[in-house]
């Protein structure tokens, strides 16, 4: 559960940017084709996403306990 604290924020801005950038230079394309790809594209980013963040993600959350932590005693 952990994972997806970095994955669902990666397929939103992969997303955003693909339908930015399909809008933009390839508006000729049909709309729903656009849709697809940028809904393919964030896919894909958030499965790299998360198994390549596996080891990382251990460790940013228990950093971020630790500073909650120290905050809550001063």
């Amino acid at each position: 559960m952990k994972r997806f604290i970095f994955v669902i924020p990666v397929m939103v801005l992969v997303f955003s940017i693909a339908t930015w950038m399909l809008n933009k230079d390839f508006s000729m394309i049909d709309a729903q084709t656009r849709t697809l790809i940028a809904i393919g594209a964030s896919l894909f980013s958030g499965i790299i996403t998360f198994f390549l963040m596996r080891s990382d993600i251990e460790h940013i959350t228990e950093a971020h306990l630790e500073r909650k932590n120290a905050k809550r005693k001063k």
